[in-house]
C-alpha cells in the first residue's frame, strides 16, 4: 500500500512527537518495574482472622503457611488452631503472652522473629460496656500491659491501635463479655 504525500507528512509529524529514545524506553521499563514492586509491597490483603504473633503480611502468610501444625503443637496455651489449612489464633480462654514458641518451630518462614509481635486482632468495646456507664469498671484498662485502652472524662473508651498488640488480655478480663477481638483491616 502506497502512502501519499499528505499522509506521509502527517505520519512524520506524528512520529517526531511520539518516538521514544532507547534511554527513554529503558527509563520507562525501569519506572514501571518500580511502580509494580511498590504496588506489590503496599497492596496486602486484609486479614480475616487473627494470626500467630509474628506472622508476616497476610498475602505472604497464606502462601508460606503449609498447614504443618507445628505452631499448634508448640503453643503452651492451645490458642493456635488450624482453619482451612492455615494457622489461626483463637483467643477465647487464654491470652497470648508472646512466648514465641510458635515462631521458633515455624520452618516455612510464615512466622518470622524479626517481626514485632502482633496478632492482628484489636478490641472492639460494645456500647453496653459497664465502664461506659460508670467509673467503677476498668478491668480492661487494668489488664492492658500496653496501656492501649483509655476511658475519657465522659466514660467513652478509646483503643490506641498503635499500642495494642492484640494479646487478648482485655477480652478475657471483661467477664461481662463486652469486648470482642476483630482483625485490623
Amino acid at each position: 500500500m502506497a502512502i501519499n504525500s499528505r499522509d506521509e507528512k502527517y505520519y512524520k509529524a506524528w512520529m517526531t512527537h511520539h518516538t521514544v529514545s532507547r534511554r527513554g524506553l529503558l527509563r520507562g521499563f525501569f519506572k514501571a518495574g518500580q511502580q509494580t514492586q511498590a504496588g506489590i509491597e503496599h497492596q496486602d490483603i486484609a486479614r480475616r482472622t487473627g494470626r500467630p504473633p509474628q506472622a508476616i503480611m497476610e498475602s505472604l502468610f497464606l502462601r508460606l503457611c503449609n498447614g504443618c501444625g507445628e505452631c499448634v503443637s508448640a503453643c503452651p496455651y492451645g490458642i493456635i488452631a488450624m482453619n482451612e489449612g492455615k494457622a489461626e489464633l483463637q483467643i477465647e480462654y487464654a491470652d497470648c503472652d508472646f512466648c514465641h514458641k510458635c515462631t521458633d518451630v515455624c520452618q516455612t518462614g510464615a512466622l518470622e522473629p524479626q517481626i514485632a509481635p502482633d496478632t492482628g486482632l484489636k478490641p472492639m468495646v460494645s456500647t453496653s460496656c459497664l465502664g461506659r456507664m460508670d467509673n467503677y469498671c476498668r478491668l480492661c484498662v487494668m489488664s492492658c500491659s500496653q496501656q492501649a485502652i483509655i476511658f475519657d472524662s465522659f466514660n467513652q473508651v478509646t483503643v490506641d491501635r498503635a499500642r495494642c498488640n492484640g494479646c487478648g488480655k482485655c477480652k478475657l478480663a471483661c467477664y461481662h463479655g463486652h469486648i470482642s477481638l476483630t482483625p485490623l483491616n
